[in-house]
């Protein structure tokens, strides 16, 4: 897994575990690698096996369009939801590659 999810009391820490990657990623996209299709693309394999999902703001009443991930119950309720709140700034991609973390926001 090339990324790590860390829960803390308020924050979900995202934890770039495989910098090749990240590299290999950022060159196949050198014009558009902060949008949203890239960071789509790019986190395909942690939604597949983790238990977070793209939530999207109306379904939690969010007034935002950052990127959030959140977790579900088996009723499909979302309990968890974490937003990437700099998101007008900078790009969740961005965060990692320059960073080597992102930090989102538990809403």
């Amino acid at each position: 897994m090339y990324i790590e999810a860390i829960k803390k009391e308020n924050s979900l820490v995202l934890v770039l575990k495989d910098k090749k990657f990240m590299d290999e990623v950022s060159k196949d996209y050198p014009d558009d690698f902060g949008s949203d299709n890239v960071l789509y693309e790019f986190f395909e394999g942690f939604i597949a096996n983790t238990e977070f999902e793209w939530i999207a703001p109306e379904e939690i009443g969010a007034l935002t369009d950052a990127p959030i991930l959140g977790v579900r119950d088996e009723s499909e309720t979302v309990i968890e939801a974490y937003g990437y709140m700099d998101y007008a700034v900078r790009s969740l991609l961005e965060d990692l590659r320059d960073y080597g973390e992102a930090v989102l926001q538990k809403g």
